[in-house]
Parts: structure tokens; C-alpha cells; sequence
């Protein structure tokens, strides 16, 4: 399918796509060399010189909703990244996507978190070819892209294209919250067809993909990332191919195995220590050339597919939480609670996000603020001889501490995990501010199944947490806690939650 849109560009440039079997281009075998040749063709006989403009880039395709999952990389990925595709097709690589973007060259990781979270950034629209989109997000950044058909009855494609040329004049602004790149699509969206609903202060990625679905029972499909791809191979060989693919991945002169699954994963290993880390190893070339990377392009356009009720789990991200434990009932309220613990679908990495969360306790009558978070990010991705990405946590909120009374609290650690089976393990140092200063280690044990998810924590290895977590559905979801403090009694809870 790669192929056929590559004729379809050069075909719309008035060339013959009979120059893709030139014996001067099929001998450059470098990408450089054939890339430069393939311009020099190009250029002698194209003979559409005019530049198109958005409405007619976009006239007679389908509209998809992209949602970008989080990135290794950003931080600001973990708040997901949505965008407009207007599928052709018969030229699905070179389909335009339509994307509000924050550039954020020159920023280190605190100032997008503090200047995208509590203040703002500059953003600009867009519009690339959808090769590069997945060149980037599934591959450079190693995001998962899901595609969402818009069915939407009474949508306006001419109106929504002439919200973008408006919005693409002006100066635009992006907030992690308020104004983000789904903020920006949900009001495109309702300007066209007005059935969104009343827009919401925060707009996630996630919530607009649910509308999108809720609105019409619409069919889509999924590209997995890189890393997921490599690390779900990986996951599934036999710990002597494992072993065997890690020496082809680090050896070059090594004798290759004949066995296809293992020079698969050999090849995702080093497309991902390439592509997603710019980490090449001399083993690069001579495994794609060995065993090619044919799953890297689409045979055809992927089987569309019903969003199921276990696929809506990381959809719907706000939640109430209501607590039972010895002598005290709780209630949380989140505004963004987005966990894979809490999700039924198997993830390779184990991230946490909440924000706007405030946790009430009654008891003996009286009731009173326990704890809030306004950003409370944990992201534990497992280590091995490709992935490279640390495990970090940062949280920004308030406690009730022993005397009783409720005090800030800023904590920012680093660390590592690392998987084997079902299980992960990590282990995070910690830099907390309070009203003193400690320097805290978070570790655990987690264990995901289809059936339930359990996890063993420890700050310190004095205060424990044993937590299991049962999702009932999409909406609904039931948990055991037992936690531990030093010189304390164990505390008992069983919480039930629903997410909306």
C-alpha cells in the first residue's frame, strides 16, 4: 500500500510512475542516494507547479480522529495528543492530517510540565501527510494511533475546514488543560455538526475519542507502536530466543537464527534502538537486509473494528471513588484519573495520571480534606538491552500529616524497572518537599492478568500498600487495600469506582 501511494504522488505531480523502475534508481540502495536521485526525475518532469490549498487537500476524503497514546519521551504526551486525518483511500500514506501542535524545541522537560500546565505555549496547525504522522508518533516517539471513523450525521466538512484556515491565521495558545489539541478539535468538530455537546472545562484526548464513539457506534482500527510491538514479541519467545535475539541485536558477525519469529524481534529491536532512541548498532543493516522489515508498511487498509466496552477503559477519565475502611468512609473525586493498574487490556508500561483529585474522610461525624492532588504522574516503563527510558514520578499536592493538618507537598524521583512474565518491578528515588526536606524510595511489585490486577508498594520498605483491582466494566470498578504505616495499625479499604 506504501507502494501504490508513492505511484499515486508522482502521478499527481504529472510524472509516470514508470520512473520507480529506472535502472539508474533501482541501483541506489542507499536511502540518501536514492532519495536524491528520485527528486532529479521528478523535478525534470513535473508539470504541477500550483500549490493546493486546505479545501482542496481535504474535499472528498474521510474524516478520522487520530488519538496518539503517551510518548517515552514527553512528558506532556502523557495527556495524549488527538488529531484529524481525512483518509483517501487509494493514497493512504499520503492521506493529510490536520494537527495543533506546541513545539517544544528548546524547552526542557520542568518547563513543559510548568509553563504547559500553569501557563501556556505557543501552538500552530498543521496539516502533514500521514506517513509522517506515523513516522513520528508510532515509531520516533513510540506511540500507539488510534483511528476513529467519524459517522457523524450532519457533519460539515466545509465548515470544518474553514474553522482551520481561520484558527491556522492566528496566534494560538496551548495549555495541558484548557487549551490543548483536542480543545482545539472539539470546537471544530461542534462548529460543523453542533453534536458534541457542551464542551467541557478540560478536554483530554481520551473524553473526545469516547464522544466521537458515543455519537455513533463507529468502526476503527489501531497501529500498536514500536515498543509495543518489539516488547510483546519479545514477551512471547522462549527464554533461550530471547537470548538468541538479543546476541543477533548486539552481534553483528553472530550466525543468524533461521527461525522467523526470532529475526522479527531482532529486527524491532534494532528498529527501535534506531528509529525511537538514536541508538544505532552495526547489527542494523545486516539484519534488515537478512530479514527485511515488511510489517513496517501495510499490506492494505487494517480490518476496522467496533470499539468494544473493554477498549473504553482508558476512554473515560475522570472518576469518584467511595471507600469503606475501619472506622472511617472515603470519598475521591478526580477530574483526570487515567491508570493501566485499573485497566483491562494487558500494557508493557505501567502509567498513572491524576489530576484536580481531592479525597474526603468522614469519621466519628466529622468530615475533612485527607489529601489533593493538582498533578500526580507516576510512569514505570521496563528496562532491557533496547529500552532504555527511566521509570519517573512527580507529584505536586497536599497531605493531612501526623499532627493532623493538611500540607503541601512536591515530589520528583527517577528510577528503573524491569519485567519478567506478568510481574514488574521498579524502584524509583525521591526528592519530597514538605515542611521538610526527605529523600524517599518508592518501589513495588505489580501483576496484571485478564482477570484482576494486584500490586505491592513500599516507601521506604516501612510504610506498605497491598492493593488488588477488579474493573467490572468500562464504567465500574471494585478494589481491596491493605496499608501498613510504621508504628501504625493495618488499615483495611474496599473502594468502589465509576468512571466517567
Amino acid at each position: 500500500m506504501g507502494y501504490e501511494s508513492l505511484k499515486n504522488q508522482i502521478v499527481s505531480m504529472g510524472c509516470s510512475p514508470q520512473i520507480l523502475s529506472s535502472p539508474s534508481l533501482l541501483n541506489k540502495t542507499e536511502a540518501y542516494a536514492f532519495h536524491s536521485e528520485l527528486m532529479l526525475y521528478l523535478k525534470r518532469c513535473s508539470t504541477n507547479n500550483t500549490s493546493s490549498n486546505l479545501r482542496s487537500v481535504l474535499r472528498n476524503k474521510t474524516p478520522y480522529l487520530i488519538i496518539a497514546g503517551e510518548s517515552l519521551k514527553s512528558p506532556m504526551s502523557y495527556f495524549g495528543h488527538s488529531l484529524l486525518l481525512f483518509l483517501d483511500e487509494r493514497d493512504f500514506y499520503f492521506s493529510p492530517v490536520i494537527s495543533v501542535l506546541a513545539p517544544t524545541e528548546g524547552l526542557t522537560a520542568l518547563e513543559q510540565l510548568v509553563d504547559g500546565g500553569f501557563s501556556h505555549i505557543d501552538a500552530e496547525v498543521k496539516v502533514l501527510p500521514l506517513h509522517q504522522i506515523i513516522d513520528f508518533y508510532n515509531n520516533k516517539e513510540s506511540r500507539e494511533l488510534r483511528f476513529i471513523r467519524l459517522n457523524t450525521p450532519g457533519l460539515k466538512i466545509k465548515k470544518l475546514i474553514n474553522f482551520f484556515e481561520e484558527k491556522s491565521q492566528e496566534q494560538l495558545t496551548y495549555n495541558f488543560f484548557y487549551q490543548n489539541c483536542s480543545t482545539y478539535i472539539f470546537e471544530a468538530l461542534n462548529h460543523s455538526c453542533n453534536c458534541f455537546g457542551e464542551k467541557p472545562n478540560i478536554v483530554t484526548p481520551l473524553l473526545l475519542a469516547y464522544r466521537a464513539q458515543s455519537i455513533e457506534n463507529t468502526k476503527g482500527f489501531e497501529l500498536k507502536s514500536l515498543f509495543a510491538q518489539f516488547n510483546e514479541g519479545y514477551r512471547n519467545l522462549s527464554s533461550n530466543d530471547k537470548k538468541t535475539a538479543k546476541e543477533m541485536f548486539l552481534d553483528p558477525d553472530i550466525e543468524y537464527s533461521e527461525n522467523p519469529k526470532i529475526g522479527k524481534v531482532a529486527v524491532q529491536a534494532s528498529r527501535l534502538s534506531f528509529e525511537s532512541y538514536r541508538r544505532p548498532y552495526s547489527s542494523y543493516g545486516r539484519l534488515l537486509d537478512t530479514y527485511g522489515k515488511d510489517d513496517s508498511l501495510l499490506d492494505g487498509l487494517p480490518e476496522h473494528q467496533s470499539a468494544s466496552d473493554r477498549s473504553n477503559d482508558g476512554l473515560l477519565i475522570s472518576s469518584a471513588k467511595f471507600g469503606l475502611q475501619d472506622n472511617a468512609i472515603n470519598l475521591t473525586l478526580s477530574a483526570v484519573d487515567f491508570s493501566h493498574f485499573e485497566q483491562r487490556s494487558f500494557n508493557v508500561l505501567s502509567s498513572t495520571l491524576q489530576a484536580a483529585s481531592i479525597e474526603l474522610v468522614e469519621s466519628n461525624g466529622t468530615t475533612k480534606i485527607e489529601s489533593l492532588d493538582l498533578v500526580n504522574i507516576e510512569a514505570i516503563t521496563p528496562l532491557n538491552f533496547v529500552t532504555r527510558t527511566p521509570s519517573w514520578k512527580l507529584r505536586i499536592g497536599a497531605d493531612r500529616n501526623e499532627n493532623n493538618h493538611l500540607e503541601g507537598i512536591a515530589t520528583v524521583g527517577i528510577g528503573g524497572a524491569f519485567s519478567y512474565s506478568s510481574f514488574l518491578f521498579y524502584s524509583i528515588p525521591s526528592v519530597e518537599i514538605s515542611e521538610q526536606i526527605s529523600f524517599p524510595i518508592y518501589s513495588g511489585i505489580n501483576f496484571k492478568s485478564d482477570s484482576f490486577s494486584a500490586k505491592y508498594e513500599f516507601r521506604n520498605l516501612s510504610n506498605r500498600t497491598f492493593s488488588l483491582n477488579k474493573r467490572i466494566s468500562s464504567q465500574f470498578g471494585a478494589a481491596y487495600s491493605a496499608h501498613k504505616k510504621k508504628h501504625q495499625e493495618l488499615e483495611h479499604r474496599l473502594t468502589f469506582s465509576y468512571h466517567f
